[in-house]
């Protein structure tokens, strides 16, 4: 039975860039869908702005850690 010595590569699988297709994907997808509707998709990344620093209830968020 004849055995190889040399190292094989590690099989990658292609998942290397799963983690940065999101990011990059929901700009490009804001943008084409703004073409279509764009007084209602416009105003989506403010709002969600706005949520993440007051929080849902206009109390919470991330703007108490800043004084």
């Amino acid at each position: 039975m004849p055995t190889n010595s040399t190292p094989q590569p590690a099989d990658t699988g292609g998942r290397g860039w799963c983690c940065c297709l999101l990011p990059a994907f929901l700009p490009i997808a804001w943008l084409l869908a703004a073409a279509f509707l764009p007084e209602r998709v416009l105003w989506y990344p403010i709002y969600w702005g706005a949520v993440l620093w007051n929080g849902t209830d206009g109390r919470g968020g991330i703007n108490h850690l800043f004084g």
